[in-house]
Order: C-alpha cells, then structure tokens, then sequence
C-alpha cells in the first residue's frame, strides 16, 4: 500500500521540531543514482538554520507535491535546486518551502552520513552540472553498477 507524504507533514513537522529523526523512503527517480526508489530511505533531520551547496533538502512545492533535490545554489531570492538524475534547475524555492534536511542515506543495512568522504566525492564530481549534461548526452540515464 503507498501512502502519500502529505497525510504524513504533521506527523513528520511534530517529530523534526522535538529534535527527532524521521525515517522516509523516496519514491521517484530524481536522485538516482544516489538515491533508488525501493531500495534506499533518508533519514530527515531539522533543517540548519544555515542550508549549504549540496544539502539534500526535502521541500514542498507551490503546487503541494513533496520533493527530494539537491542545493545547486543559494541566492538572495531562494534556493536553486536540482536532482541528480536532471539537468532542469528550479529556482525561486523558499525558506518556508523547505521541511527537512538529509542528515544520512540508508542503503544494505548501512548509513551513509552526509558528512561521509565518500559522498562527498560522488557530489563533487557527479553534481558539477556539466559533466552531467555530458554524460547524459553519452551514456543517457544509464548509470555504473557501482551506483
């Protein structure tokens, strides 16, 4: 049975704001290949006061869906953002727009910190947009079994 996030925002805002960690699994393909509907889930913490490049947040958008995506920059007018999986960026998302912040990545039984080496490494390089324009265009949305 899926559910939807929205029957879940109080639920999730009640635990976030008494210090808490909520436990989601992504649906969708916006942030493959880090992320994969099915078999990975986020743990969402309290945003920072202060987002940085690169966080993951989850955010709401105008029209009310919930979405995953990547801080590609910070403007004085909003948040740019952009999933992993796209070369689109949204811009113009607000400080109200955005509920959590990924503090970890679950994947095999494992947790991945967002403070992790390893992690780091794969944004520096999979997140320079360029390069992924690039290799969108060679190798489609076709991604290393490494991922």
């Amino acid at each position: 049975m899926r559910y939807q996030l929205k029957e879940f925002e109080a639920v999730i805002q009640e635990v976030l704001d008494s210090g808490g960690e909520f436990q989601l699994y992504p649906r969708g393909s916006s942030m493959l290949p880090l992320i994969r509907e099915g078999r990975d889930w986020v743990m969402l913490a309290q945003k920072e006061k202060i987002l940085h490049r690169n966080d993951i947040i989850l955010y709401h958008r105008s029209d009310g869906r919930f979405v995953l995506h990547r801080i590609v920059k910070i403007r004085k007018d909003g948040y740019v953002l952009c999933g992993d999986n796209q070369i689109q960026l949204e811009t113009g998302i607000q400080e109200d727009q955005v509920i959590a912040l990924v503090e970890e990545i679950g994947r095999k039984g494992r947790s991945i910190s967002n403070h992790s080496f390893w992690l780091r490494l794969y944004e520096w390089i999979w997140c320079c947009l360029p390069f992924r324009k690039l290799y969108f265009q060679i190798f489609g949305h076709r991604y290393p079994k490494f991922f």
